[in-house]
């Protein structure tokens, strides 16, 4: 077994099969799915903002800001 450490410093292991250990294995895809959650929330405040529009045109987003 190869012991490693990834770009946040959490320790991982790598065995002879060039597999990945089962918390590791978790980890990477619990990464994952937060990965596309963030990217999906990028994309809707996007199109939310495109929806908006500029806030000086609308005054009943300034009155949400309050």
């Amino acid at each position: 077994m190869l012991e490693q450490i990834d770009h946040r410093g959490k320790r991982f292991t790598i065995d002879d099969k060039d597999g990945v250990d089962d918390v590791a294995r978790e980890r990477c895809r619990r990464d994952e799915l937060l990965e596309r959650q963030a990217q999906r929330e990028i994309r809707e405040l996007e199109c939310a903002k495109a929806v908006a529009g500029p806030v000086g045109k609308h005054s009943g987003v300034e009155v949400l800001r309050r």
